[in-house]
């Protein structure tokens, strides 16, 4: 800093600060504080946190002031100053009548030092004049401030004070997005034990024992029956329908009751629940769906509506109740990104204000095997018919592949912070320290975990993220650069995402009569099971990944090392 320069800021904080007492010399003991812990905030590159003012005109009132303090600056730069010991930080700081500094009812972090046993209060001053006039002192320390602290905070100029921090934007909207999202997952959640449990209704009614209910099911039997020949007169009927409609005609209607001629034939269309596991069994199993409960069941119109239970074919989905427990995850992680970094893939912008992959790939994992998880298991509770003697599996397992995947998906961050620090060169004061950096590893040219690196490349606000961070290099030579092994981990990690929501997708949508009468206590035991295949690419993807990591970018050389 120039003598000029620290001059323009000693002046600058000081000039409308007036001793109290004028006959004392506190105006020069409170220049010489801010020239010392001025210069001191140079060597910290926190210089420009300081007011600075130009020098006044020379036929001016201040002009005398003015040359004083050029004086005392003088002084304490050649150090010939002859004052009191000067502090490593001081506060100038508005006081009550009784001689304590006005920091409201919570003192600001940057002057809790204030408050310590050993701060002293100094000699005090006055902004302003008559009835505007306003008290201040200067508190001192002698303890040294860390080196992203301002040693010097003015009440009058604001230096070294923090600036309070303007409201974020998306505050409401990301509540709103949240509470959203709370709700639509909660709704997918609901859903989904919703058609299971309308489904174990419909298994309980096949398997009922009671007269009036088994009566009430064979008379839907014949409507499905009916209707099913109907609708395809040439087809060929079903194994169950061929029985119920004997020289395909149904059981006669005598007195609004029907009438078999074998009521040995109705009997056993319901005796053996295990025909009911057979493709046969689909038009019993759809006269089930359609049975219309004594008490409303709010249970049944939700699944119906969304839950994709379809009375006609017997099928049924839990499609969109995945895809509403997909939703509400994605849209909480909308929600803490708008909350904590105004951005909507906020949630993915690390320390450094880039998009981190690592971040993105726990995400997307996260999301998909997590809503799928929730949406199989929720059903299957809805479905089980609960014992307090039964050991209910109503979990899915989850396959070895996808447990991998989501552990690497999590390791991968972990030992990327433990990469990244090595990338930070060793510093002392402004300067690279090249005798730190001269390690051993550098000695034998060894490019990786920073022993040659130049240092990260960082953004100054998460405004600065781009979602090209994903494939761009993290370090300085190569921040403008495509990183290939990145742009392979995106790709590999994409394929693999999509793939597997896929699969969770098909399952949910087609769910056999089948499969739903053959179970006994869960529908579904595991979630889709991808190969080995699966999960070798997936580990040396981010094997991959990590290694390049490491690896230190350099600036390209002058010369090349090798001719051409």
């Amino acid at each position: 800093m120039t003598s000029f320069d620290l001059l323009s800021r000693v002046w600058g904080e000081t000039r409308d600060v007036m001793p109290k007492d004028a006959g004392k010399p506190s105006a020069r003991r409170l220049q010489a504080v801010v020239a010392k812990l001025a210069t001191a905030a140079h060597k910290r590159g926190l210089e420009g946190q300081l007011r600075a003012r130009p020098a006044p005109q020379v036929d001016s009132p201040q002009a005398q002031r003015y040359l004083e303090t050029r004086e005392t600056v003088a002084a304490v730069q050649a150090g010939t100053y002859a004052g009191n010991p000067l502090p490593a930080r001081a506060a100038l700081l508005e006081i009550n009548p009784n001689g304590t500094p006005r920091l409201g009812p919570q003192a600001p972090k940057a002057l809790a030092w204030v408050l310590d046993s050993d701060t002293f209060g100094g000699d005090e001053y006055i902004v302003g004049d008559g009835s505007d006039g306003r008290l201040y002192k200067l508190f001192e320390s002698d303890k040294v401030p860390a080196e992203d602290e301002l040693p010097f905070a003015s009440a009058v100029t604001g230096s070294g004070l923090l600036e309070p921090e303007s409201p974020n934007p998306y505050g409401r909207l990301s509540w709103i997005i949240g509470i959203a999202a709370a709700l639509v997952f909660t709704l997918g959640a609901v859903t989904s034990i919703a058609t299971g449990h309308v489904m174990n209704t419909a298994k309980s009614q096949i398997s009922a024992s009671l007269p009036g209910a088994q009566y009430s099911l064979l008379n839907r039997l014949v409507e499905v029956c009916v209707n099913d020949a109907a609708a395809f007169p040439a087809a060929q009927p079903s194994q169950v329908c061929s029985r119920v409609l004997e020289d395909g005609k149904p059981p006669a209607l005598i007195n609004n009751k029907r009438v078999w001629n074998n009521p040995q034939t109705a009997l056993g269309l319901l005796a053996d629940q295990d025909r009911c596991k057979a493709p046969g069994c689909d038009a019993l199993w759809r006269a089930a769906l359609i049975a219309e409960p004594a008490t409303p069941d709010y249970f049944k119109t939700l699944s119906t509506y969304l839950g994709s239970v379809d009375t006609l074919t017997g099928a049924i989905s839990i499609r969109l109740p995945f895809l509403m427990l997909m939703a509400g995850l994605g849209g909480l992680v909308i929600a803490l990104g708008l909350g904590t970094k105004q951005r909507v893939a906020g949630i993915w912008i690390d320390s450094r204000n880039r998009v981190s992959l690592a971040r993105a790939q726990v995400t997307l994992w996260t999301v998909v095997v997590l809503s799928g998880y929730a949406a199989l298991a929720l059903f299957n509770i809805g479905f089980a018919d609960l014992h307090a003697d039964q050991v209910l599996n109503l979990f899915p397992q989850m396959p070895n592949p996808i447990a991998a995947a989501l552990g690497i998906a999590i390791v991968t961050p972990m030992l990327s912070a433990l990469i990244l620090p090595t990338k930070i060169p060793k510093t002392k004061g402004l300067e690279l320290d090249i005798a730190d950096a001269s390690t051993d590893l550098r000695k034998r040219g060894a490019p990786f975990l920073g022993a040659q690196s130049l240092g990260l490349d960082m953004n100054a606000s998460p405004q600065q993220a781009s979602i090209t961070d994903l494939f761009m290099g993290e370090e300085k030579p190569d921040a403008d650069t495509v990183d290939i092994a990145r742009l392979q981990n995106v790709v590999i990690t994409v394929v693999l995402v999509l793939g597997y929501f896929t699969l969770l997708l098909k399952m949910t949508s087609s769910i056999s009569a089948v499969t739903l009468l053959g179970a006994n206590q869960a529908v579904f035991g595991t979630l889709p099971n991808p190969d080995a295949t699966f999960t070798s690419l997936l580990l040396v993807s981010h094997a991959t990944y990590l290694v390049a990591k490491a690896y230190d970018s350099r600036a390209p050389s002058a010369k090349p090392d090798v001719a051409d």
